[in-house]
């Protein structure tokens, strides 16, 4: 918390009330340091300060919308209000606030679906399924034929048959009379069935309700809810795949994505109130499926260029205009789209949504969600889409700098090394609320250098990197630094290898042999990971909602202390890991490691491979441990070890030869609400609320402190208190693919994934804490929260708290079915 001076300023305010006599006498041990009576003085002031700071919030704390947390209870009680206390406060106070509000709407389907938009800033749908009942008709009923005999046109406003489906007398797409026979001959009301948009009619179903079964039963309240969010990008460049006509994703990657349509409710005002109606489908946050978008593409596709749910326009100077859609053949489900007609002349850009569970990673998100960080003003704007533009800014920096990047476009990846001075911050960001991508042509594998110059002693020698997407090149740091941050950065993981979806007017080809290791963006690119290597010396590594690829050291690089925040870490499969043969041209990631182990024989396989071997053990001698080692060693190691099988070599040197998601030799890493997919190495390991997806080795298990995590069974880790076993690699996610709406989200059945709690229930060193119990993954965090990267958005205790709410504002005798649409 930064301060505002206030207590320092009372302080200073009562001593200048003393005479001036007794302030010359006090003296401190050194000159300018305060003396005994100014010390005592000084924390008169602070507590002073304390008084005074409630003294003056008396009145705003009689006011729900301005009180203190604390004061949240004190306020409900005088209006009855029954806090739900698994809640934030901003959900409690919002409770509180509109108490009466919602006593005066109890037992209305409206009030429901506001309060799963306030308690769970997420929206619902509410069906009474009663009204979805198949049924015999009596006298009061309208007659089946209804809409055939009452053509009528209604109030003003009115055409057609809009009185009877604002009456839910006839569906609104499928003309489905009321408890009537389904009408099927439309093609989206038919795919809405079983969905919160049904306009069909079912026969009792008297199981006890759940996701998929017992819905349709007189007392049950359908609760529709969507979790995942819609999250908008604005002005992004498209990519081709070259053709003629061309096919272009959406996605700045190449990468085919779902696209999203935004919630149009859940800050909405007007939405709510007097002015509720039950949602369309276009309304919330749903992937656009094909029958949606031939359906309402009016309500999707905007005349202006705003990602209000997607447009494709022409830019220049910074501004865009949206195509009209006769000229656009459109595929949301893929996130792709052509030409009718030919390609228009200029620069396109994009605006869509995608999908994720929560604001991690780059997604123009707004950076105030960041924990405070002080750096330097901005001192160079790039805009435009011109590489070049950030390369001279680059080659600029001399002291502290932050270049910012002010627009979403796409901008070829650096060439210029990055140099940061010794005691300088030199900042690389987004500005917030855009995303743009550095991206490195296809070829030949690229990389970017940046070199810290850090000093032994001055100011820190500071990298921050911001808001920006990276695909196409590893990541490089040499030298020395004290602090690196990635903040809200995509380290493009990278993608395995999956046969694409063709474009509409493309047959599906054969698929290659062999099947390659990674998947392919539309124009070609391999999408293959992007790693950071620490080939120098790093004090400080700090990653706070970030999404990365493997984090490596090699050549004797170090990281002295690495620390993730609410993170995914993915190291994807590069090659094959056969169990037998022998080791043929294997990947090393690191032949520093390698030379090192062979030389001082640190294993078992490494005496073995240099036994008789007189060339290598004299080429070993005379190699300088934490160096780069020379081709000729390289090729001598590299024979040496190819007699062993690829899972034996990776298993011996795992730093030089095995995928990982973190690959250090040395330091501590310290996980807090991080999603680890992979296996991972490191000397020292602290993990909290974590997922370790694959095995976790670990140098010195003796130190460190595991707490309510999921962990592969295997791994090697100190004393881990109430958390879980799985099996690695097990399938408690969703999907694994990044890009993928549901990346890295827990499956409703994750705990079934569960081989036996956590051992060693010590507590991390309190010798007072519980054993360890049978425990969760989907709310095994130490709040009740799930485990893992999306722990923070609180999941299961929004939904203890609507059920809850739910309990007290649902109408007599219903009973809400609770079902996840995504």
């Amino acid at each position: 918390m930064i301060s505002d001076g206030y207590a320092q300023w009372y302080a200073d305010r009562l001593w200048q009330m003393l005479p001036a006599i007794y302030r010359a006498m006090d003296t401190g041990p050194v000159h300018g340091a305060p003396g005994p009576l100014q010390e005592l003085v000084n924390r008169i002031g602070a507590q002073a300060a304390v008084v005074r700071r409630n003294i003056d919030r008396l009145g705003q704390n009689q006011s729900i919308e301005t009180c203190d947390d604390w004061g949240i209870p004190y306020i409900g009680d005088l209006v009855a209000t029954r806090l739900v206390a698994c809640l934030d406060s901003a959900a409690q106070r919002i409770d509180v606030a509109k108490t009466v509000y919602y006593r005066r709407r109890a037992g209305t389907v409206g009030v429901l679906e506001e309060l799963a938009a306030d308690i769970a800033s997420r929206d619902a749908r509410v069906v009474e399924f009663f009204r979805r009942l198949g049924r015999t008709r009596h006298q009061f009923d309208p007659p089946l034929s209804y809409q055939i005999e009452n053509p009528i046109t209604g109030p003003v406003g009115f055409t057609g048959n809009a009185l009877e489906i604002a009456e839910g007398l006839i569906g609104a797409y499928s003309g489905t009379p009321a408890g009537g026979f389904a009408d099927l001959r439309k093609t989206y009301p038919a795919s809405n069935t079983g969905s919160a948009f049904d306009e069909y009619f079912y026969t009792a179903d008297l199981r006890a309700g759940g996701q998929t079964l017992g819905h349709f039963n007189i007392r049950n309240l359908g609760v529709f809810l969507w979790w995942l969010k819609a999250f908008p990008i604005a002005g992004a460049t498209p990519v081709s795949n070259g053709a003629n006509p061309p096919c272009l994703t959406f996605d700045p990657t190449g990468r085919a994505i779902p696209l999203f349509a935004p919630s149009q409710r859940v800050a909405e005002a007007g939405s709510w109130g007097e002015h509720w109606v039950s949602p369309d489908e276009w309304e919330l946050p749903v992937a656009i499926r094909e029958t949606l978008w031939a359906t309402v593409p009016d309500k999707l596709y905007p005349a202006t260029f705003t990602p209000e749910a997607f447009s494709v326009g022409l830019i220049a100077a910074g501004s865009g205009a949206a195509l009209p859609l006769s000229q656009l053949a459109i595929q949301p489900s893929a996130g792709r789209f052509s030409f009718v007609g030919g390609q228009p002349v200029g620069t396109l850009a994009v605006c869509y949504n995608f999908g994720l569970a929560s604001e991690i990673g780059a997604g123009g998100y707004n950076t105030q969600i960041l924990n405070d960080l002080p750096i330097p003003e901005v001192t160079t704007t790039i805009s435009g889409g011109n590489g070049s533009d950030i390369d001279s800014a680059l080659a600029a920096v001399t002291a502290d700098a932050n270049i910012e990047i002010a627009d979403t476009l796409t901008y070829a990846g650096p060439t210029q090394t990055l140099t940061v001075p010794a005691g300088a911050t030199v900042v690389v960001a987004a500005r917030s609320g855009e995303r743009p991508v550095l991206r490195w042509p296809t070829g030949a594998p690229q990389t970017w250098t940046i070199v810290g110059q850090a000093a032994a002693s001055g100011n820190p020698t500071v990298l921050v990197l911001e808001g920006l997407l990276l695909q196409g090149a590893d990541i490089v740091l040499q030298g020395s630094f004290d602090s690196v941050y990635l903040r809200m950065m995509t380290l493009d993981p990278g993608t395995s290898y999956a046969a694409p979806i063709p474009c509409p007017y493309e047959q599906p080809g054969p698929p290659p042999n062999p099947l390659p290791m990674y998947g392919t963006a539309i124009d070609g690119m391999p999408l293959a990971p992007v790693t950071l290597y620490v080939e120098g010396s790093v004090t400080n590594l700090i990653l706070e909602r970030t999404i990365v690829g493997p984090i490596r050291t090699r050549f004797g690089g170090a990281i002295e202390s690495m620390t993730a925040s609410d993170c995914i870490l993915q190291s994807i499969p590069s090659h094959t890991v056969a169990k037998t043969g022998t080791l043929n041209n294997p990947t090393i990631f690191d032949s520093a490691s390698l030379a090192a182990s062979l030389k001082y024989q640190t294993n078992s396989l490494a005496k073995k491979a240099v036994t008789g071997n007189s060339a290598l053990i004299s080429d070993l001698n005379s190699y300088t441990p934490g160096t780069i080692p020379s081709s000729a060693l390289i090729a001598a190691m590299t024979a040496a070890i190819q007699q062993f099988t690829a899972a034996e070599a990776e298993k011996a040197w795992p730093l030089a030869l095995a995928d990982l998601a973190l690959g250090f030799a040395e330091g501590n890493v310290s996980l807090s609400r991080c999603t680890v997919l992979g296996a991972s190495y490191t000397h020292r390991l602290s993990a909290s609320e974590s997922i370790l997806d694959g095995l976790a080795t670990v140098e010195d298990p003796q130190a460190g402190c595991v707490r309510f995590t999921a962990y592969a069974k295997g791994s090697n880790l100190h004393q881990p208190y109430r958390s879980v076993e799985i099996t690695p690699g097990a399938p408690i996610f969703e999907s694994r693919a990044f890009g993928n709406p549901e990346y890295a989200k827990l499956r409703s059945d994750a705990d079934a994934q569960i081989l036996a709690p956590g051992h060693g229930g010590s507590g991390c060193g309190d010798p007072n804490a519980q054993p360890a119990k049978p425990g969760t993954i989907l709310e095994g965090a130490q709040n009740g929260s799930e485990m893992g990267v999306y722990c923070l958005e609180g999941i299961p205790l929004k939904r203890r708290g609507l059920a809850l709410k739910f309990e007290e504002y649902s109408p007599i005798g219903q009973l809400p079915v609770w079902i996840d649409v995504d």
